[in-house]
């Protein structure tokens, strides 16, 4: 009899859900797609030949350890480093206050396995990153949105999302933020409005999970003090990582928290991998004690801001006027709304890919079904040549839907 695979798969298997942001990476194989789907760095920026060199030092000098496991919490050197890192930023804690994970996704995936029980509503941004939602579902969780804004999101709101459930019996022990150029809106959280936040949580007694992957790519200003850093009841974790400001493939991520959940965080993560790869972290710790990293940073910022810079200036030369679009002063994402006239975004998506142009349409990124008629569009891997291509392109396509005849009638209501 041939095996039914199906019906060995444990019940929690079901809840494990694709993204629908994986399901367009396949587009950014293709050379004749533009993409502005994936948040990816662009390779491109990756510094390839000092790294060579950096890898090739650190193998010669230290290769008996570099390339052995290292302690499940992480090395130690890059604790210390991260500690001092993280007071710089007003946040107080030690090595010992830190795990290092295989980049953000673990430390959402182990949080969440440590927190989130099955049936429990889990208070997430309204849109919110899939990757974060993804991994609360997983779990058994219930994200329960709360709206963003221009600033953020919002206190008040927050505070009516959990008056209903105070009235449902149910408790959130969890907020998941991305408070810095947030994941897909490109909105960053105000200094008052993550005051208050800090107010509700205590009031209501329930964790804030601070995810930061953006806040050092930051255009202009600065961005608002950290949740942890205002943190007095250790009730706020915070990670980071070197994905974004650095490299990905070298996997290094970290959280910050109180001490009974690292504890227990380093027993999960145990099971999960044992130890996080011990090259990335000694190449991350040399490269970012002799100031490599904060160079390359600023270098990257830079060029990052020229293409953010660029995609802003084309979606106001050949988007209509009617669509509505963000203009983030950090990070990699620019947010999309349509008028309620238009077709839905995965529609328009459809045509587009025709016309060899790739975003993500917005749905996936909300927990109620809503963001029918919005859109993510990053700007981190095209070019700029090729963002005024792809831009100019989907100009061209939303003026001929606007030219349609049901959509005439609605603007001239």
């Amino acid at each position: 009899m041939e095996l039914s695979w199906n019906e060995k798969f444990a019940s929690r298997v079901g809840r494990v859900q694709g993204s629908q942001i994986r399901s367009f990476f396949k587009l950014t194989e293709r050379p004749e797609v533009i993409s502005f789907a994936g948040g990816f760095p662009d390779s491109d920026f990756f510094p390839r030949e000092d790294i060579a060199r950096a890898v090739s030092d650190l193998i010669e000098e230290e290769g008996r350890y570099a390339l052995q496991y290292t302690p499940t919490e992480g090395n130690l050197e890059l604790r210390t480093f991260l500690a001092r890192k993280m007071r710089r930023e007003g946040v107080l804690c030690e090595a010992e206050d830190i795990v290092v994970t295989s980049g953000t996704q673990q430390a959402l995936d182990l949080i969440a396995r440590l927190l989130v029980d099955p049936g429990e509503p889990v208070m997430v941004e309204e849109p919110a990153y899939i990757g974060g939602m993804g991994v609360i579902k997983a779990c058994g969780g219930e994200p329960v949105g709360v709206p963003v804004d221009k600033n953020g999101a919002c206190p008040q709101k927050m505070e009516k999302v959990l008056s209903k459930l105070e009235k449902q019996g149910k408790t959130p022990k969890l907020f998941y933020t991305v408070p810095n150029f947030q994941n897909p809106t490109g909105y960053t959280t105000t200094e008052e409005r993550r005051r208050k936040i800090m107010e509700l949580a205590s009031r209501y007694n329930f964790i804030i999970l601070e995810d930061n992957p953006y806040g050092e790519i930051c255009y202009e200003g600065t961005t608002p003090p950290s949740y942890k850093s205002m943190d007095t009841e250790s009730r706020v974790i915070y990670i980071g990582s070197y994905s974004k400001i650095f490299l990905p493939g070298i996997r290094v991520g970290w959280i910050v928290g109180a001490p009974p959940l690292i504890d227990k965080l380093v027993l999960l993560k145990q099971s999960a991998d044992l130890c996080s790869g011990s090259l990335g972290q000694r190449l991350v710790y040399r490269l970012a004690m002799d100031g490599y990293v904060d160079e390359n940073l600023a270098r990257i910022i830079d060029l990052y801001r020229q293409k953010r810079d660029a995609l802003f200036y084309n979606m106001q030369q050949f988007f209509p006027p009617e669509i509505d679009y963000t203009r983030p002063q950090g990070g990699f994402f620019v947010w999309v709304t349509f008028p309620k006239y238009y077709p839905p975004a995965y529609e328009i998506l459809t045509q587009a890919v025709e016309r060899k142009v790739a975003f993500v349409h917005g749905e996936g990124f909300f927990s109620n079904g809503q963001g029918s008629h919005t859109a993510r569009f990053s700007f981190s891997q095209p070019t700029v040549e090729d963002i005024h291509k792809g831009i100019s392109r989907l100009g061209e396509l939303f003026h001929e839907i606007r030219r349609q005849e049901p959509i005439q009638k609605a603007m001239a209501k």
